[in-house]
């Protein structure tokens, strides 16, 4: 990894953190909404530089792509039909669309893809060689660390933000557990191109377990998960009623995600950092 490229990844981190205690304790000056919007781009901007290093400008590109494209297909699909994510639709609050997918909503499933991506090529160790093991494991267990994510999320985004909603609401603070099922296969679907596409094209650069390169996303999802207990401390005492008329206190919402992020997140964060450790040391 060069310097100038390590250089860039961590102060697009460190850009992402900045944008985000922002938000939460000074909102007056940067909304939580407009702070989605700068993140979602720096975190694209990540998966560029970073995704390069390993796959090359094209290949990380062309994951990028899969991943815009089959999420408005399976989003689409969703709003008309119930399926995959169940009955839903958009809000205003996500910004422009493009029918009835606002565009956000691709780069989103891709940069949370692609950390997931890189962490389940971590626990597996198939990271460490410049060759694909083109297969269904390492794009079954990225789309289960994805998943865990918006398991953290989507109430968070659906309830209290009002950033979608389903029309029948779910057991899961108001969202439908079919929603989880159809991130599940939506990632799956776009991580079994992407390692197809591997299989055939992709050039892979071998990068050292010891490679400060892997930490940064270790660093990156780690970040990410702790704003979920975060929130549970700061986020004051209030209702929210879904369009069935349940009401759901955010005391109890915001706490079952920080505990979610914990045993999930961030346990994924503790065996791929204990993963490259006990690389680093094998491979001195």
């Amino acid at each position: 990894m060069t310097s100038n490229t390590k250089n860039i990844a961590w102060a697009i981190i460190a850009a992402w953190l900045v944008v985000t205690l922002l938000s939460f304790f000074a909102p007056q000056l940067l909304s939580a909404n407009n702070a989605r919007f700068i993140n979602v781009a720096l975190l694209s901007a990540f998966t560029f530089v970073h995704g390069s290093e390993r796959y090359g400008l094209r290949g990380i590109t062309v994951y990028f792509v899969i991943a815009v494209v089959v999420t408005n297909i399976t989003e689409n699909c969703s709003i008309i039909t119930g399926f995959p994510f169940g009955q839903y639709h958009h809000t205003a609050a996500m910004g422009p669309q493009i029918w009835h997918v606002p565009i956000i909503v691709g780069p989103i499933f891709a940069v949370a893809g692609y950390l997931s991506w890189m962490l389940a090529g971590i626990l597996l160790r198939d990271a460490f060689s410049n060759k694909h093991i083109n297969g269904v494991a390492r794009p079954l267990i990225a789309a289960f660390i994805t998943t865990s994510w918006d398991f953290c999320v989507d109430a968070i985004g659906g309830t209290a933000n009002r950033d979608r909603v389903w029309a029948e609401g779910g057991p899961w603070f108001g969202v439908p557990w079919l929603n989880f099922f159809g991130w599940m296969l939506t990632m799956w679907i776009i991580f079994q191109m992407f390692s197809f596409y591997l299989a055939r094209h992709g050039e892979l650069r071998l990068i050292p377990a010891n490679s400060v390169y892997w930490m940064q996303v270790i660093v990156y999802w780690t970040l990410i998960a702790l704003q979920f207990p975060l929130l549970a401390v700061i986020v004051p005492t209030l209702t929210f009623t879904d369009p069935v008329g349940h009401v759901w206190h955010s005391t109890h919402l915001f706490e079952s995600m920080a505990l979610v992020s914990i045993f999930t997140m961030l346990f994924v964060s503790v065996v791929a950092y204990c993963v490259i450790s006990r690389e680093s040391h094998d491979s001195i």
